[in-house]
């Protein structure tokens, strides 16, 4: 049993299997493309999650090593949570290459005619490039992307910070090693002390000038 948490906490989780037979009713064809079976299977493992183990994290933990597994618990929600926003950029930027070679053939079959010669490859490559310039710009502009990528660099500060304020907590403060912290501490002293000398060397030279 996991430190900090009851039976009765762990009876709201399903085992691990729960998932997979899951899977199987809601029928996942992996016959299907790359694209489509990597959406599809992410969708329903990060439902499946959310209502499973993902219910653990927002129950409080007990005993007296509670405040532990509640960090734990933290952290591990949070690398979820980074790695579903980064699952979602990828699903997105494949969902953008799919369109790109959509137009891309279709582009082809009403251009690209005739025999195939050198002037056939320029004008290949010329599509080539327009029709990917074109969909990427369009998917980049996009009120879309800019709200996903926001999501996701949300998610990837809040992991970095939270991973940091650990390693300083569980390794940099036991060892007495200086922290983030400590040193960026140390360096608004310096900063500050700067300051002051520069403040008095322009008074002292002053009053020097004044006598």
């Amino acid at each position: 049993m996991r430190p900090g948490y009851t039976r009765t906490h762990l009876q709201h989780i399903k085992e691990p299997g729960e998932i997979i037979r899951q899977l199987h009713r809601h029928g996942l064809n992996m016959e299907k493309s790359g694209f489509e079976s990597t959406r599809e299977f992410f969708d329903i493992w990060l439902k499946n999650y959310e209502a499973t183990y993902g219910r653990l994290m927002d129950m409080p933990a007990l005993g007296p090593a509670r405040e532990k597994s509640e960090k734990l618990m933290k952290e591990f929600s949070i690398g979820v949570n980074l790695y579903a926003a980064g699952m979602d950029s990828n699903i997105n930027f494949q969902s953008v290459f799919m369109e790109a070679m959509r137009r891309m053939r279709e582009k082809m079959a009403a251009e690209m005619e005739g025999e195939t010669d050198p002037e056939n490859y320029k004008e290949f490559y010329k599509i080539w490039v327009e029709t990917y310039s074109e969909t990427f710009k369009e998917f980049l502009s996009s009120g879309h992307f800019a709200s996903d990528m926001g999501k996701f660099m949300s998610c990837f500060m809040e992991f970095q910070k939270y991973n940091r304020e650990m390693l300083e907590e569980n390794y940099l403060k036991p060892m007495n090693l200086p922290t983030k912290t400590d040193i960026d501490e140390i360096n608004k002293e310096l900063y500050s002390l700067k300051k002051t000398v520069k403040e008095l060397t322009s008074k002292i030279k002053e009053l020097s000038e004044e006598k």
